[in-house]
């Protein structure tokens, strides 16, 4: 597999086909992924490379110049091409699907966009928060006092996401039909998707739902209540969960009861009376009580961990989810481990992370290795 990648859809895309086995060639520019250098604080390697790009080799490409060939003689070997450049330098570079179907029609490419690779928005810059802007995830997100930016990047993780599945779809589909294909997702489409109940309810009905900064839109009681030492959040999505509720949880049977309150639609029309009653009842006690009875009845709820609360999780080690990445230095460092190196048995022992161009003579050996048989 040939990564020409930078920043994050495309790195989390061939990473995860890493994790599951792929061979992937990291292709960066002659001064590396920008990536490598927003921070310091993976041992002077960036937290976002060090994530993104484990497993995988780098060889240092200048497209532009002499290298072009080489890029080529990758493309002739491999199965996949990932790629998540500007529209307009992706042309000028010729990885077009005409150019692409007819150089290596067996090749898998995926090229993430920001806003799709035609139409009036093609050339936009995309990064993580404008397309959440765009897309609406903004205007989804916050308070009266307005939007706030989701805390991850969320456009730019969901987008990496998607791209694999259409990957995998796409190899699966080339068993059937013996060529390969181009795919195309943007990261506007992908923030869409997770749109996707609130578009489908104004696009039908013209119904616009608003911020709720702590609150779910469409489900009542569904988000984070404040306890009488700190907040939970706490999910009532059936109304036979309701009735459990008030009856083990809160112990009010009579708000169970109450007609005007006995399903969600109900409950939706009388969202701040609802929602104040449940607040009312749970700032009696810590949350530590709400846990156990929560837990005793089996309604949803979840602490609100911060980051190191997240890493000291019990499901991270129930799940093995700690794993060790090994710097081009021999060092070891920390990483998160994830659904992908767990499904397939990955991640248990050290991951090697790239130096720029670290594979270049490796690479260049078997690309000749290739050409003499």
């Amino acid at each position: 597999m040939v990564a020409l990648e930078q920043s994050v859809s495309g790195p989390l895309a061939s990473r995860l086909l890493a994790d599951m086995g792929a061979d992937v060639i990291k292709v960066e520019p002659p001064q590396g992924d920008f990536s490598r250098h927003w921070d310091a604080h993976v041992r002077g390697q960036s937290s976002y490379y060090t994530w993104l790009s484990r497993r995988k080799r780098s060889i240092a490409l200048d497209l532009h110049g002499d290298d072009r060939q080489t890029f080529e003689r990758l493309l002739d070997g491999a199965d996949i091409l990932v790629f998540n450049m500007a529209v307009m330098a992706a042309e000028r570079a010729g990885l077009t699907p005409e150019r692409l179907r007819i150089d290596h029609p067996r090749l898998i490419a995926c090229q993430i966009t920001g806003y799709g690779r035609t139409g009036r928005s093609r050339n936009r810059r995309a990064y993580d928060m404008m397309v959440q802007a765009e897309a609406g995830a903004l205007a989804l997100t916050g308070d009266d006092q307005g939007p706030v930016r989701i805390g991850i990047s969320v456009a730019d993780i969901g987008t990496g996401l998607y791209a694999t599945s259409l990957i995998l779809a796409a190899l699966f589909g080339r068993e059937a039909s013996g060529t390969g294909s181009f795919l195309e997702v943007s990261m506007f489409e992908t923030l869409t998707e997770f749109a996707g109940p609130n578009l489908t309810a104004f696009a039908n009905s013209g119904v616009e739902h608003g911020r709720y900064r702590a609150r779910h839109h469409a489900i009542v009681p569904y988000g984070v209540f404040a306890c009488q030492d700190g907040h939970l959040a706490i999910a009532v999505e059936q109304d036979s969960e309701w009735r459990r509720f008030c009856d083990e949880v809160l112990e009010r049977p009579d708000l169970g009861v109450r007609d005007d309150l006995s399903t969600n639609h109900k409950r939706l029309e009388r969202r701040s009376e609802t929602e104040n009653i449940v607040e009312a009842e749970l700032m009696r006690k810590p949350a530590g009580h709400w846990q156990a009875r929560l837990e005793a009845a089996g309604i949803a709820f979840g602490s609100i961990n911060d980051i190191k609360a997240v890493w000291n999780h019990p499901v991270e080690e129930d799940l093995s989810l700690h794993g060790r990445a090994r710097l081009p230095d021999g060092g070891l460092v920390s990483v998160p481990r994830s659904a992908a190196e767990r499904a397939f048995g990955r991640g248990t022992t050290d991951s090697p992370l790239p130096g720029l161009d670290q594979h270049r003579a490796e690479i260049f050996s078997e690309l000749d290795g290739e050409a003499g048989r």
